[in-house]
């Protein structure tokens, strides 16, 4: 009696960006590389950003853009015509990039691929903010791809405007592995600085609320609070790093606010080793890498009531959330957490509790695979 055949693996083609320029999306392909993906599937990445591009540019409809998408769709055509995989698993973001993105759901489909869209942007950023015009963009080319991987529970929202829409509901996630000896020296070593380091890790500009921090820093620092606040990252917008640090001289708020460069590896957690509470204080967001890097290593975070937000930081447990543009909410939860050590190393341990139980990627990558095979059985049958 012959053997049975074993199972082949599932093709699948990854369509995204890594690094540069860093962003979400970047950090996001570069985890499932690193992880067991691609010995799970047959697993092909395809470029479909230009490292070459400032992320300030990122979504905007520029004539240079617009040249850089049409490379872009053509190297993707070149490698889903030559590997035909399964699944086509294709990142995107708002703007220009949801634009460019559709196009390469079409060619995938038309190469005879199953497609999965994968939004990484908070739905008020792809479509709730926007006019009535681009929303009718929007539902018309939402319909395309075989299904979306939506990244928060604000994405449900997708439902009601386009029932059709198959959909799955998955967070981002991150190989905890690196952060766990500095969760574990924060959780068993406790101790207080002083002043209360304060951390703010990303993309450095008005919508990621990093204006709201330097009025932040003037209404703690009124309060008598011992603080210094770090914010680490490159700039959203070109000039703004330039400006935020004209308001923070202004306002005389050197003594207790600096902005650093992008930190990477050894630096990057050598600020999560040193920081003793995580703020995020956006205007809108899908589910940022920097916040789960942050509960991994057991940050209690304190952050806005947007996006995905709220899918990682429960109220009152690993933090709080407040609305965002309020400097005076996020200076008194702040303060709080100043003060209250106790109920700042509770929300240490459920971070890191809640890091590990919803954000680790391998767990991510075993919900991912089913989701791929559903949906190939889905359109099979």
């Amino acid at each position: 009696m012959k053997k049975a055949e074993p199972a082949s693996k599932l093709s699948v083609m990854l369509a995204g960006h890594l690094h540069p320029p860093v962003g979400g999306i970047s950090a996001y392909f570069a985890a499932l590389l690193s992880s067991s993906l691609p010995q799970q599937v047959e697993l092909h990445f395809v470029q479909t950003t230009s490292p070459q591009r400032p992320f300030h540019q990122a979504g905007k409809f520029t004539f240079p853009n617009l040249l850089t998408a049409l490379t872009d769709c053509y190297q993707f055509t070149q490698a889903v015509f030559s590997v035909r995989p399964q699944i086509v698993h294709i990142a995107t973001a708002f703007g220009w990039s949801f634009i460019k993105h559709s196009f390469c759901v079409l060619i995938a489909k038309a190469a005879g691929c199953r497609v999965l869209l994968h939004p990484h942007c908070s739905f008020a950023a792809m479509y709730s903010n926007h006019s009535s015009i681009w929303k009718f963009i929007f539902r018309f080319l939402i319909r395309f791809p075989d299904a979306v991987l939506i990244l928060s529970s604000e994405w449900m929202q997708l439902r009601e405007i386009c029932p059709a829409c198959k959909t799955y509901l998955l967070h981002n996630a991150i190989d905890l592995r690196p952060y766990l000896p500095l969760a574990n020296d924060r959780i068993t070593q406790p101790h207080t600085s002083s002043p209360t380091q304060i951390l703010f890790l990303g993309h450095i500009g008005k919508a990621k609320g990093s204006f709201v921090l330097v009025e932040t820093a003037r209404i703690l620092k009124k309060k008598g609070e011992v603080f210094f606040i770090h914010l680490v990252g490159s700039e959203l917008t070109k000039g703004e790093i330039v400006y935020l640090q004209k308001v923070i001289e202004e306002n005389q708020m050197e003594e207790v606010i600096q902005i650093h460069p992008p930190a990477f590896e050894e630096q990057k957690f050598e600020f999560f080793r040193q920081a003793d509470v995580f703020v995020y204080p956006s205007f809108h967001e899908g589910i940022p890498m920097a916040v789960i890097e942050a509960m991994a290593c057991g940050l209690p975070v304190v952050a806005t009531r947007v996006g995905g937000l709220p899918d990682l930081i429960q109220e009152d447990v690993n933090g709080f959330l407040v609305p965002p543009g309020r400097p005076d909410a996020l200076a008194d939860k702040i303060a709080l957490l100043i003060r209250d050590v106790p109920l700042r190393q509770k929300m240490q341990r459920e971070s890191y509790r809640l890091a590990q139980n919803q954000f680790e990627i391998e767990q991510h990558v075993e919900k991912l695979v089913r989701i791929y095979r559903t949906l190939l059985q889905t359109n099979q049958q």
